[in-house]
Parts: C-alpha cells; structure tokens; sequence
C-alpha cells in the first residue's frame, strides 16, 4: 500500500523552473499544454490512486472518448495495464497542482530500465518527441525533479513489483524501437548527467546538454529564432 498524499508532497518538484506550457501551446491547434489534452495525451491512476483521489478532489472523471475516436480508444485501454484506469481533468486553467496523478507529475518520462533490471534514470516516451517542449529542453530539467522522479518511482516498485516489470518491458520494448530505426536512446541517468544508450550493448555514451537532440517545431525555432520565442525562452 502507498500513502500517496505523501507521496505527493515528495514529488511535487515541477520539470523546469520555467512553465514549460507556455512553449508549446501555440503549436496545438487547440492551444492547450499537450500533455494537459486528452486528444494527445490520456493520463492514468493506479486503482489505489484514483481512490485516493476520489475522495480528496472533483478535479478528475474517468475517461471517456469521443464518438469519432473509439478504434483509438479501444486500442488505448488495451494498452492500459490492469492496475490502471484512464482518467481526464476538468482542464489545466483549473488544475490543482496538489492533486496532480503520478503519470502527470512524471510526463513525459517514464523510469529506464537496463536488460540487467537496473534503474539507470529517465527516458521519455518516444511517440511525444514532436509535440512536448521539454523532450527537446532536456538540459532545462531540474535536478530536484530528476530525484524525486525516481524515489517516487522506487516507492511504487516497491509496493507493486509487477510495475517494475511492466517498465522493464516498456525499456526493453524502446530499445528495440531504437535498433530498428538506427538510433540511440536518450537518458537522464540518476547521476545528472545526459547520456546516448547504444540500444544493441547498452554503452552509455555522456552527451553534452548543448548537443542533446531537438525534434520537430523545437529544432527549427532553435535555429531560427523569432523575437517572440526569444522573449518566451528567456522568461523567468
């Protein structure tokens, strides 16, 4: 069992000092936060969490699609392990930080597993490179929340081994992913350095911050710079 009102307050660390929002709302045609539209993303709760949250909040409902996207959805919840339900909130302009889920907190990482079921650090979810502003901002990631991430998750392994396996798999299932495509693999190991994982042997190889990898509409405004993101990007 998790107590996991303190499991939040131990990890209540936001990602950056910066809102990260901010910088990638304009590029969703609904202008939301992607990782705050269920059309992109659909948050989860473990069945202890959503418990927990029923009874401290109205901010959350399980989730229900819409009419037009049920094929996706049904492919969704297969995805969902059962330990899990598919939740959604009433929208970030009202979002209560306190009561935000584990899956909120950690987006978009998950914790990284070696083939030897080592806890190595935090990797982020592939299929979200083009639309999150932090996979492509990774040297803006606090050091405070790369800890609390990962004793948050400990804490969960703990209680629930079979989630430790689950994010094995998940690892295992993303280095592939990796070799077919002929890439490596992006790491925020536990030492707070960045390091490229060779996904066939599993060499780490450390990575300057300056030289990590942008994606998308992130790589071309970093290199053409417009006067507006050069404001946002200096924002406090």
């Amino acid at each position: 069992m998790i107590d996991f009102n303190q499991l939040y307050q131990e990890f209540s660390s936001p990602i950056t000092e910066k809102d990260c929002g901010i910088f990638c709302s304009p590029y969703n045609e609904y202008g939301i936060p992607f990782c705050c539209d269920s059309r992109h993303a659909v948050p989860s709760a473990y069945h202890q969490e959503w418990a927990y949250l029923q009874a401290h909040t109205d901010l959350w409902q399980i989730w229900q699609p819409d009419n037009d996207t049920e094929q996706d959805a049904a492919v969704l919840r297969d995805q969902t392990p059962e330990s899990q339900v598919l939740i959604t909130c009433k929208g970030h302009q009202v979002c209560q930080r306190q009561f935000r889920t584990l899956t909120c907190r950690a987006f978009p990482f998950y914790p990284y597993f070696t083939s030897k079921d080592e806890l190595l650090g935090l990797s982020y979810y592939w299929e979200y490179r083009f639309k999150c502003w932090v996979i492509s901002h990774l040297d803006q990631v606090s050091r405070r929340f790369l800890d609390q991430c990962l004793a948050a998750f400990s804490k969960l392994f703990e209680a629930y081994p079979s989630e430790r396996e689950a994010f094995s798999l998940h690892s295992a299932i993303h280095r592939q992913q990796m070799i077919s495509m002929r890439r490596r693999l992006t790491l925020l190991h536990k030492d707070g350095l960045f390091y490229l994982i060779s996904p066939r042997d599993e060499s780490l190889h450390p990575i300057p911050p300056a030289k990590l990898p942008k994606y998308g509409v992130y790589a071309i405004a970093d290199r053409l710079p417009f006067p507006e993101e050069l404001e946002l990007n200096s924002a406090p």
